[in-house]
């Protein structure tokens, strides 16, 4: 419960930036988006599949549809022509062959004529036009064109001029029923002499040609060449024009077979069309998608469940994953909060038993290095105080001695009334204290370096004047540039002591400065003393090159070379060249800078 509480507190304290969130959204991302698009692709294939399979069966029951109604109308079709060849019809076209009703002739015809719509159930009657009688036969009386009040059909018969008659869709008496009429012209000699009209009842026709799911969930249209619907699901669209149904109107002025789905009043519907295999006619087959999409939706609400709960487990799987992950993470902030609880992992040969394990220990080595860093740090800096206490210390003492000199310069002055040796001796010392230890800047000109190295040189010449002679050849350009106070004086002094004064006579001691073509300055102090062996060389050279070591002799030359490495860098500084019983030249090496 405690390690809970600390990872739930990481996440409080880093929010979004806290590992074990990211690591949480990481497994959580990877494992859901493959889920979200399996479904997604799952859903969109059904969605296909079925839209694919209700168009086949849409275009199957069409095509059944379209067979059958081409059997009746060419069914029909055939009657008419069959009675249109007729004995009895023919005379009826060229005389009043049908006055006398009860001639065996008329009885025969009547027969033939009542027993077709007994035996077609979708035939609403039939009428024998003759235009040199200017009569129509119907049923078992023949009536004068001028008293039948059913006559809506003429004029499509008119406009006739060819045996393949016309199909047509009109309202009986132009009331009711809705009729589907045949129109076939009886020619004789070349000549239309009548026609026998063979009328359809549309609804029954209808009724036997659509089965039970047509019924319930399709429409059927049924239009002639002329764009005129002769057959509808719809009452109200009989005998209209097949355009004048919005949704209709561009799928069959493209002439495209192809089936669509289109949104009608809302619902989306598959709409079908074919030609007819023997008429002019075209067949419209409209279904609704209503069931399809119920069963759909189910699909939907049974998908979204699913994506609910794959969520669940992608959150709870994510959840353990990144606890999993986040543990290790977890107990290295606690090495780093309280390492004092792993002092056991800081043995080596358990170190090497995981990855998290030699993590943890090398963190533990590293607090301890820092411990031990810390406590060389604290050590050093109480050093560093008791230097910087002893360096206030000693700023008292200076200037008390810098006016003694003074005092002792102004009495010797005054024992000969005139500069002597003691009082120009005295004078160089105080002139040299004051510079070098009384002032606080360590860069200076080296103009005031020489000046200062003079002071000193004044002083031992008054002691070894008769050993050694002093030659100066410094460029005149570089005495306005920069050098660390102190430089030359400690090079001269060991000079002196360790080159000149052991030779005893004819000592040279020759100071040089120049700008080298490096763009540094380079200083050399070159005496013809006793020198040095190439072993003691080499050891000197050495430890100069050496921070770490300090020389137990020559201190001033040590002490030069470090303090112009950590003023200017570290390709700079003091280097030897010797041979003995030749002498020693020593090289200074500064930037050309103005720090001063």
């Amino acid at each position: 419960m405690k390690k809970k509480n600390n990872i739930w507190s990481y996440i409080k304290n880093y929010k979004f930036n806290s590992m074990f969130i990211r690591t949480f959204l990481l497994v959580f991302i990877m494992f859901s988006i493959p889920f979200f698009l399996l479904n997604d692709l799952y859903y969109r294939d059904v969605e296909r599949i079925a839209k694919d399979e209700i168009i086949m069966e849409n275009n199957s029951l069409l095509y059944g549809v379209r067979d059958i109604s081409d059997t009746i109308l060419s069914d029909c079709d055939m009657l008419c022509t069959y009675i249109s060849y007729n004995d009895n019809v023919q005379m009826f076209m060229v005389n009043d062959w049908f006055t006398d009703l009860n001639s065996k002739s008329m009885k025969e015809f009547t027969q033939l004529v009542k027993a077709i719509p007994l035996i077609y159930k979708y035939i609403d009657s039939i009428y024998v036009y003759s235009e040199y009688n200017n009569s129509v036969y119907i049923g078992e009386r023949k009536s004068p064109l001028k008293e039948l009040k059913d006559i809506s059909w003429l004029e499509e018969y008119n406009k006739l001029e060819d045996v393949s008659g016309r199909t047509i869709s009109r309202l009986k008496n132009n009331n009711y029923p809705k009729i589907i009429s045949i129109i076939k012209p009886i020619i004789m000699d070349h000549e239309k002499k009548g026609a026998v009209i063979l009328n359809i009842n549309s609804e029954k026709l209808h009724n036997i040609i659509t089965t039970e799911k047509y019924q319930n969930q399709s429409k059927i249209y049924l239009y002639n060449d002329s764009g005129n619907i002769i057959m509808s699901s719809e009452e109200k669209q009989f005998g209209n024009e097949i355009k004048e149904i919005s949704y209709l109107k561009d799928i069959v002025e493209s002439g495209n077979e192809a089936s669509v789905i289109k949104n009608i009043d809302g619902m989306d519907s598959v709409i079908s069309i074919t030609p007819s295999a023997k008429f002019g006619f075209t067949y419209i087959s409209i279904t609704s998608m209503f069931h399809y999409q119920n069963k759909l939706n189910q699909l939907k609400s049974q998908i979204l469940l699913l994506i609910i709960l794959l969520v669940v487990l992608s959150i709870v799987f994510a959840y353990f994953a990144a606890i999993r992950s986040y543990k290790p993470v977890a107990e290295i902030i606690t090495v780093l909060e309280e390492p004092q609880k792993f002092n056991n992992y800081s043995d080596p040969a358990k170190a090497r038993l995981n990855e998290l394990r030699y993590i943890i220990s090398t963190i533990l080595k590293q607090i301890q290095a820092n411990e031990i860093m810390k406590d060389e740090l604290e050590s050093k800096l109480k050093l560093l105080d008791q230097s910087q206490f002893a360096m206030l210390q000693s700023q008292i003492n200076p200037h008390f001695l810098y006016n003694t000199l003074e005092t002792i310069n102004w009495m010797a002055f005054d024992l000969t009334k005139s500069e002597n040796n003691v009082s120009k001796a005295v004078n160089s010392l105080a002139q040299l204290f004051r510079n070098n230890v009384y002032l606080g800047d360590y860069i200076i000109p080296i103009e005031q370096e020489i000046d200062n190295t003079k002071n000193y040189l004044d002083i031992l010449e008054l002691r070894y004047g008769d050993i050694f002679k002093v030659i100066w050849d410094i460029d005149e350009g570089i005495k306005n540039y920069s050098i660390i106070k102190i430089c030359l004086q400690p090079i001269i002094e060991n000079a002196v002591y360790h080159g000149l004064k052991p030779k005893g006579r004819e000592g040279l001691l020759k100071i040089c400065g120049e700008l080298s073509t490096d763009k540094n300055i380079h200083f050399c102090v070159r005496d013809n003393g006793v020198g040095m062996n190439s072993i003691h060389l080499a050891e000197m050279n050495r430890k100069l090159n050496d921070r770490e070591n300090q020389m137990e002799d020559h201190i001033g030359i040590y002490n030069v070379n470090q303090r112009i490495k950590i003023v200017f860098g570290e390709e700079y500084g003091v280097s030897i060249k010797s041979e003995e019983h030749q002498g020693t030249e020593v090289f200074i090496k500064i930037p050309l800078v103005h720090l001063h």
